[in-house]
């Protein structure tokens, strides 16, 4: 639910800044969603004895240093009168997916039971950067599933191969044909 409010606020916000102001406010929301996971800033943002006007400055002032734009500033103010000041991880999520696709920049993960060498990974990086037509970054994770996976989310990719999956089709084959 936080997602697709975060998607609406980063969409309003997107059409009203310019590019550099939309990088600039990234790098701000990014501090902000670094700050949220620490308990006490989430309390006091979070705390109905807390006044609107103090959570502002103590956002804009105490964590950012007063080092923003009109604009974001009138950001926050919207996000805090429709006490949505918790939102900061997912518009931070959000605005940084928004600027990977402007620049077709994305991250993907290759999720195997093993690790592979580097030379390999920047092969498939390569091959899946052509063959998407945008820029590759490739994460591994290692997982005890027999099988590999590869999953772009923000292209709403995923190629996978699982041995257990092949052999159930192969089985079915098989009981086809009689």
């Amino acid at each position: 639910m936080k997602d697709l409010i975060a998607k609406r606020y980063i969409k309003a916000l997107v059409n009203a800044t310019s590019r550099k102001e939309v990088e600039e406010i990234a790098e701000l929301l990014g501090k902000l969603s670094s700050a949220n996971a620490i308990s006490k800033f989430g309390e006091i943002l979070g705390s109905p004895y807390v006044e609107k006007s103090k959570k502002i400055d103590f956002v804009l002032n105490n964590i950012l240093g007063g080092q923003c734009s009109a604009k974001f500033v009138n950001f926050i103010k919207i996000l805090a009168e429709h006490k949505r000041l918790d939102l900061f991880g997912e518009l931070y999520a959000e605005l940084t997916s928004y600027l990977s696709s402007l620049n077709k920049e994305y991250v993907a993960h290759l999720i195997a039971n093993e690790s592979y060498d580097e030379s390999i990974l920047k092969e498939i990086e390569s091959k899946f950067s052509k063959k998407l037509g945008v820029n590759l970054s490739l994460k591994q994770q290692i997982v005890s599933d027999v099988g590999i996976k590869l999953v772009v989310e923000d292209l709403g990719v995923e190629v996978s191969f699982s041995q257990e999956k092949f052999m159930n089709d192969l089985k079915n084959h098989i009981l086809k044909a009689f």
